[in-house]
């Protein structure tokens, strides 16, 4: 152990190799940021992030997990709040142009996101900055001197700009200027370490390029594996299949218990910190027979027990068990109470347990909404509500008591 200051700085050569190799698709260059950890000097790890939407999912965590490792090494880490960067808007993982977002929408959006980021990382070893603070002064010779740093022909070997620039789609100039505002927040902050996901490879490099033109240290680049989705697809927004950290725990719980048992150990890995022998043990078994529910119950405590507590996690736990294990209700199931004669989607859409219509439709037409008091599926799309419990598809309940 090394002391920084009041933090102590762990140079444990097994816990570094395991940091450095956990989730992670690879590092620019694993030997110098291994050199510089072992050295048992305090150092500066960023992020940058455009607050595009009000809340993170676990795909975000994965990253926010690695930053805490680093934190619990003894490091420190800046947050970028990418206010200048996304009104351009980053194309890393786009095949279209990119909606406009506005400033004011930025600043709406970045209290949620900071609040949400905070339940994953150490606050107390955290800075917060906004990259307008010195890219809104750069000039346009300052511009110019960067776009010297790359070719038309690198910007285009990027998967994205190359699909849309042979299938004929537009692509704007702006959109070149993304990488170059990202590499130089590494300048401006001259930050030892940035992290992100595969998606943002290109971005991460060229801060680790532009540096050096600017007398300084390239930085190392950390590139975390991304996780997949409940569905077997990469965790996204657009696609909605992903698991807020934002959510109650018994939705959580519920969340992780529905993802496909091919990535139960994926989750292991990148959102918890079982040990990976424990991992590796837990796959054996299921290759043996032993069945994978078991484990991925495991995966939901662990999971929901960081965000929520032991003592929420167990509840969850027990709730899930007693409702959809011995196919019962939940005892924090919402109730509300309405006068006679609306129908079914009335209430529905008023309590926002779906979103429109178009899904109340959908949700009969597949057989996922049924009457608990009975066991009966709803059919009638004009169905005027009584007294009872509504199952709507695999984890929301109502209860309706009419007076």
């Amino acid at each position: 152990m090394f002391s920084f200051g009041a933090q102590k700085i762990n140079t444990d050569p097994q816990k570094i190799e395991e940091v450095l190799t956990r989730g992670v698709h690879e590092v620019f260059t694993k030997e110098e940021l291994q050199k510089k950890l072992l050295s048992g000097k305090q150092l500066h790890f960023k992020l940058g992030t455009d607050v595009t939407g009000s809340f993170l999912h676990l795909g975000h965590s994965v990253i926010h997990r690695k930053l805490r490792d680093f934190q619990e090494l003894g490091h420190k880490v800046t947050l970028i709040i990418g206010d200048f960067t996304t009104l351009v808007g980053d194309h890393s993982d786009k095949v279209d142009m990119r909606k406009e977002t506005t400033l004011d929408d930025i600043k709406k959006m970045e209290q949620s996101y900071t609040n949400q980021f905070f339940k994953t990382v150490i606050k107390d070893q955290t800075t917060i900055r906004h990259n307008s603070e010195w890219l809104r002064d750069l000039d346009f010779n300052d511009v110019i001197n960067l776009t010297k740093q790359f070719t038309v022909a690198q910007m285009l070997d990027r998967e994205t700009f190359s699909i849309r620039y042979k299938s004929g789609k537009q692509i704007g100039l702006d959109e070149f200027l993304y990488p170059l505002m990202q590499g130089y927040d590494s300048v401006a902050l001259n930050c030892d370490v940035e992290l992100g996901g595969t998606d943002q490879t290109f971005n991460l490099l060229a801060g680790r390029h532009i540096m050096p033109s600017f007398g300084l240290v390239p930085q190392n680049a950390v590139v975390m594996n991304l996780l997949i989705g409940s569905d077997g697809r990469p965790m996204g927004k657009s696609l909605k299949n992903f698991i807020p950290i934002s959510d109650e725990a018994q939705e959580m719980y519920g969340q992780i218990m529905s993802i496909v048992d091919d990535v139960i150990f994926d989750y292991f890995e990148l959102a918890t910190r079982v040990p990976m022998a424990e991992i590796e043990n837990m796959k054996q078994q299921v290759q043996s027979g032993q069945n994978p529910m078991l484990f991925k119950k495991r995966l939901a405590k662990e999971i929901v027990s960081f965000y929520h507590g032991d003592e929420k996690a167990k509840e969850a736990e027990e709730s899930f068990e007693e409702t959809f294990t011995k196919g019962g209700v939940p005892n924090d199931v919402l109730e509300v109470t309405v006068v006679q004669g609306l129908t079914l989607v009335e209430v529905l859409l008023a309590e926002k347990v779906v979103d429109s219509k178009t899904e109340f439709r959908r949700l009969i037409s597949e057989g996922a909404i049924t009457e608990m008091e009975n066991g009966t599926k709803v059919t009638n799309l004009e169905i005027k509500v009584s007294n009872g419990t509504y199952k709507i598809g695999k984890r929301r309940f109502l209860k309706i008591i009419v007076p």
